[in-house]
Formats: structure tokens, sequence, C-alpha cells
């Protein structure tokens, strides 16, 4: 708990089963907050994130940061991260996704 407070975070006891203990706060410079509107796409969401601060904890930092959300099935979602100015390789898996409306899901996506 001593390290967790002393890196800034927030230290808070949980009951509920593999919940972290230790976690940023909302306000902290660290990580990445939307950086624009929400574009609803044909299978869920596409959002923009850029960088808080020049902080950073592991370096090399992209920004922006593009998250692409996909409604596969209803019990299955997909999110894919990716630098939008630097193309890399992608492993090519096929995975068969008729794609169910967010209605239609059994989670919630919250941004």
């Amino acid at each position: 708990q001593e390290a967790c407070e002393a890196r800034g975070c927030t230290w808070c006891v949980t009951d509920v089963v593999n919940a972290p203990r230790c976690f940023f706060p909302e306000d902290s410079p660290y990580g990445y907050s939307l950086g624009g509107n929400m574009e609803s796409t044909d299978k869920g969401w596409r959002v923009t994130l850029n960088r808080r601060q020049a902080l950073s904890l592991f370096g090399n930092d992209i920004s922006p940061v593009v998250l692409e959300v996909e409604f596969q099935t209803k019990d299955r979602l997909r999110f894919r991260l990716y630098d939008p100015s630097s193309q890399r390789f992608e492993v090519p898996l096929k995975i068969d996704s008729p794609g169910v409306s967010a209605e239609e899901a059994s989670y919630d996506v919250e941004f």
C-alpha cells in the first residue's frame, strides 16, 4: 500500500476476485484520454486516444492511438489499439464475426 500511494496511485481493497488494489486515479498525468469524437462503425466504435502528459512509465509512447471496439458476438468483444500513422505486422488470424449490435450484446462498453 505504501509503495502504491508513494507513486501517486489509489489503493482500494475490495472483495471482488482479481480486482486490482492499486491503480491510477482518474486525474493521473499518466495514460491516455479521449481525444475527440467517438465514431460509430459498422461493427462498433472507433475513438482516438491522446497521451495525457509528457510523463512516461515505459518510454516510446505513441500518441495518438486509435481504439477500435467491435461487437463480434453476443458474448465476445474485440478491441484493437494501433498507431494510425505507422503500419505494423498483424497476425493474419481469421475469426468469423457475424457482428451484433450493442443492444444485443451481453456486455456494456463505456468510454
